[in-house]
C-alpha cells in the first residue's frame, strides 16, 4: 500500500487545491498543505501509510489553528457602505404626515423620502423634526424627536 500512497496525497493535494480556487473563503489551503506534505514523506522509502496520515492531519490542523486567523485578517475585505447608509442617524423634516396607515414623506438633505414610522401606532405631524433610524427597501424608519427644534420649527 505504501507504494501507491503517493497518488492519493497527490490526489487529496489537488482536490484541495480546486476546492480552494472554487470557492472566496479560505476553507481547504490548509488541507492542500498538508496534502502536499505527506505527499514528500511519501516519497521517502520505507515510510509507513499511518506515518503519512499523521504528519496530514497535524500540518491539516495546526495550518487551521494558527495561520487561518493571521490570513483572515490580511485578506478581510472593507466593507464599504453606499450612500443610503450614510443617511441613518441624519435629522429631517416631514413634509407629508406619517400615519400608521399611510406612509408620510420627510426631507432629508433637500431630497424628498418616504417615510415610515418606527413605532407602527404613531403618528407624526408635518413640521415634525425626525431621526432617520434605518432604510427598509425604499423607505426610511424615522422617529420624532421632541426637542427645541421641533419648538422652533412650528
Amino acid at each position: 500500500m505504501e507504494t501507491w500512497m503517493w497518488t492519493i496525497w497527490l490526489s487529496v493535494f489537488v482536490i484541495a487545491l480546486i476546492i480552494e480556487a472554487v470557492g472566496t473563503d479560505l476553507v481547504s489551503i490548509w488541507f492542500a498543505l498538508g496534502g502536499l506534505v505527506a505527499l514528500v514523506i511519501s516519497l521517502i522509502p520505507g515510510v509507513s501509510w499511518w506515518i503519512e496520515l499523521i504528519v496530514f492531519t497535524v500540518i491539516s490542523v495546526v495550518t487551521l489553528i494558527c495561520l487561518r486567523p493571521l490570513v483572515s485578517k490580511y485578506l478581510k475585505r472593507d466593507v464599504i457602505s453606499s450612500n443610503i447608509d450614510e443617511i441613518t442617524h441624519k435629522k429631517g423634516l416631514i413634509t407629508k404626515a406619517v400615519t400608521p396607515l399611510n406612509p408620510g414623506e420627510c426631507k432629508i438633505n433637500d431630497v424628498l423620502w418616504t417615510a415610515i414610522a418606527s413605532d407602527e401606532k404613531t403618528t407624526i405631524k408635518v413640521g415634525s423634526v425626525i431621526e432617520v433610524l434605518a432604510v427598509s427597501g425604499n423607505k426610511l424608519v424615522v422617529k420624532e424627536i421632541k426637542d427645541d427644534l421641533n419648538k422652533e420649527a412650528k
